[in-house]
């Protein structure tokens, strides 16, 4: 059956290097959307909470429910406002006036302040009335925060957004002590602005994602950074045979063999997330050996009979092959897939 590893060190090796520029353990908040990035929510947020982090954020309610056991507080980033009653350890992320109106009286939120991405978030020219609305609706205000666009990109975009969040803080904190609010956490940094910024500043925490699981895209003009993979992707095999020289395999026939030569189908296809390919480019596995043919929805070939052979411990190289992200290699596993902590 194939399975995917989550190797434990690697993970914490990656905690250490952002924990170290984030000024502590109490200062990174994890990042365990979609599912932890297709890594396992369940299992990374056990992990994050035997290191010692504290917080988390998460795509829906739905993953906030399934963690805020283990956490003091989950931020709820994407999903859409809810009457429904929640734990107290759950925030939701408020990216409207609009969604400050539908909330409830009471509920706990971070307020998402747009400093320039235009993408979500209450504007500057906003700030005033949505605290007012915060205030009057008796709403837990526990956090504020922005997003930056361009990051791990070379250019001085970063700077810019981060000066126009510190503008939006200051007006923020003379707000909130006009209305006898308690403590604002404010956070702003994402994993490449983490790692390219001396520090977090005035802010109370990062939120990192891609960069605990191994992963940067900070352009390396900028910095880079010994962060390790803590995901691979196994297959086994399904059976064995020889194909004769001139025999093809697979659908279409798009592989024909040159000479005899054993091969096996191994049991990983685009159903299990893995991306499609066709057999007109040999897809490379980790060991240095290469795809016979096309990609079925259960099942691919592969040169010899080993009885389990590892796809990818590194998306970087299947990302640059497909025209994508990291991202995108990792999020698409089949989240019923085996996860093993090695």
């Amino acid at each position: 059956m194939a399975f995917i590893t989550l190797n434990k060190a690697h993970f914490f090796h990656n905690l250490d290097l952002l924990c170290a520029k984030a000024g502590g353990k109490t200062k990174l908040m994890a990042v365990l959307k979609d599912n932890a990035y297709g890594h396992d929510l369940r299992t990374m947020a056990t992990l994050a909470h035997e290191y010692g982090l504290l917080r988390a954020a998460v795509k829906n309610i739905e993953e906030a429910e399934s963690i805020d056991d283990l956490f003091e507080e989950v931020l709820v980033l994407v999903d859409h406002p809810t009457c429904k009653t929640l734990s107290p350890s759950i925030s939701l992320a408020t990216h409207s006036y609009e969604a400050l109106q539908a909330l409830p009286r009471g509920a706990s939120i971070h307020l998402s302040i747009d400093s320039g991405m235009h993408r979500n978030g209450i504007k500057e020219a906003q700030i005033e009335a949505a605290m007012e609305l915060i205030h009057e609706k008796e709403m837990r205000l526990k956090g504020v925060f922005t997003h930056f666009r361009s990051a791990d990109e070379l250019s001085g975009e970063l700077f810019w957004q981060r000066a126009n969040f510190e503008r939006a803080k200051v007006k923020i904190k003379a707000i909130a002590q006009t209305y006898a609010m308690p403590f604002i956490a404010f956070h702003s940094c994402n994993s490449a602005a983490l790692l390219r910024v001396s520090s977090i500043g005035s802010d109370d925490y990062a939120r990192s994602g891609i960069a605990m699981y191994g992963y940067t895209t900070l352009h390396p003009l900028i910095a880079t950074y010994d962060l390790k993979p803590v995901l691979a992707l196994w297959a086994e095999k399904l059976s064995s045979r020889i194909l004769k020289k001139g025999e093809r395999v697979n659908y279409g026939g798009v592989y024909e063999a040159k000479e005899d030569e054993l091969i096996s189908t191994y049991d990983i296809g685009y159903g299990d997330g893995f991306f499609r390919f066709d057999g007109s480019r040999p897809i490379k596995m980790a060991d240095g050996s290469f795809s016979k043919g096309r990609m079925s929805m259960d099942s691919f070939c592969l040169g010899g009979d080993a009885p389990n052979v590892c796809m990818f411990d590194d998306a970087n190289p299947l990302a640059e092959q497909f025209n994508t992200i990291s991202y995108e290699i990792i999020t698409k596993l089949y989240p019923a897939l085996k996860r093993v902590v090695i």
